[in-house]
């Protein structure tokens, strides 16, 4: 094995990014870069004598520091389900320090007479024992299998915050999958097509006596386009719910998502971001409603019901230099509630945020954000918080 010294690097547009191929002009690599990813251009490169394959290591150190005015469960990312409301809101300062968002991947690719084969893994440390896999898939020709952002959400369609999980309403979510994509299928569009494994986000009471699982799996659909003025999405979404009732008879409730995000270029190197998400059975796609058992509702009859949820948000992001930039965000997300729904639960909660980041030196930026939450229930009741973060890292 050699380390690269001249790598022959060829550019490949991909939903409105430049990713470097280094083995080849034509490779199927297809990488969806996220805002905080670590750049294409970063990492140790290894290239076997043949030429035949190349290794990418690549890592980020990534500290985060967090001053909460409520004593909110979540540290790496701001949920406005956890703020408490009426006479529970009460502030408690607090101070919090970690290295969760650290990173480490790698990345494979493989020539072959029949094209290149690339192979991706990615963790990082905010699983619940603290190792997590962020990414870890392969991909053939025009076919992907393993776990990687789902079609259902636009992650190029949000600007860089320092919370972990986004904007408030986006949908920001991995998942394990099979995908077949093909570039230009009509007027410059790409289209992908998934079956998606996903874990449903719900509680089934002990006294329903029923059990769940997953016989289906939730059918994707995106599609995109990059234009001269920003870029465009459209995905859709079809997940099952399955399960057998007490007398055991099999039980399917299909549910459907729908979500679009547009990103418009503007002034003075300025941008917007859009994106809007509506659909039953598609709450765990949200961070300020998934894990808490909200994509089913059992009523006191025993129905079987899927609420109705949605979100969106607004960004707008300016450079003020080359190396510093701001972006400024207001978010919502909605449940729909019923006659017996309790009314101390969840109905709404917005975000108002504010970001900036500036590049320090090429890989280290510092990014500062404040953020401003309300959460307001179903009799009405609300409660915010606030809180200030602070990311200091280094892509290596």
């Amino acid at each position: 094995m050699c380390i690269a010294q001249d790598i022959d690097l060829s550019q490949k547009k991909i939903l409105g990014v430049q990713a470097a191929d280094t083995l080849k002009t034509d490779t199927a690599k297809v990488v969806e870069v996220a805002a905080l990813d670590i750049a294409q251009n970063r990492g140790l490169f290894i290239v076997t004598p043949d030429k035949k394959m190349q290794m990418r290591i690549l890592g980020s150190v990534r500290y985060l520091v967090v001053f909460d005015q409520m004593n909110l469960t979540s540290k790496d990312a701001f949920n406005t389900y956890e703020i408490p409301t009426g006479d529970l809101s009460v502030a408690i300062p607090n101070y919090y320090n970690g290295l969760d968002q650290t990173r480490l991947g790698f990345e494979v690719t493989r020539r072959s007479d029949n094209g290149d084969i690339f192979i991706r893994l990615e963790t990082d440390f905010a699983g619940a024992n603290g190792f997590r896999i962020r990414h870890a898939y392969g991909q053939y020709k025009n076919f992907l299998l393993g776990q990687t952002w789902s079609l259902f959400s636009h992650v190029n369609a949000a600007s860089a915050m320092v919370d972990f999980a986004g904007p408030t309403g986006s949908v920001v979510t991995r998942n394990p999958q099979i995908r077949y994509s093909k570039s230009n299928i009509f007027a410059g569009h790409d289209l992908s097509l998934g079956m998606e494994y996903i874990i449903p986000n719900l509680e089934i009471p002990d006294s329903i006596g029923a059990n769940t699982f997953q016989l289906i799996p939730a059918l994707s659909a995106r599609l995109d386009k990059v234009y001269l003025w920003g870029s465009f999405q459209l995905s859709g979404i079809l997940p099952t719910v399955s399960g057998r009732d007490r007398e055991g008879n099999l039980v399917l409730k299909p549910g459907w998502g729908v979500s679009s995000s547009v990103v418009i270029n503007s002034w003075q190197k300025g941008k917007w971001y859009f994106q809007g998400v509506m659909g039953r059975e598609i709450t765990r796609y949200f961070n300020d409603l998934g894990s808490n058992g909200l994509d089913i509702l059992i009523s006191p009859e025993g129905d079987v019901l899927a609420p109705l949820a949605y979100g969106y948000y607004a960004t707008y992001e300016h450079y003020w230099k080359e190396n510093l930039y701001s972006n400024f965000t207001y978010g919502l997300v909605h449940i729909e509630k019923y006659a017996f729904t309790e009314e101390n639960t969840f109905l709404e909660g917005y975000t108002l945020r504010c970001n900036t980041f500036w590049d320090i030196a090429e890989g280290a930026r510092v990014g500062a954000e404040a953020i401003w939450g309300k959460r307001i229930d179903k009799s009405n009741i609300n409660g915010g918080a606030l809180r200030g973060n602070l990311l200091f890292y280094y892509d290596f």
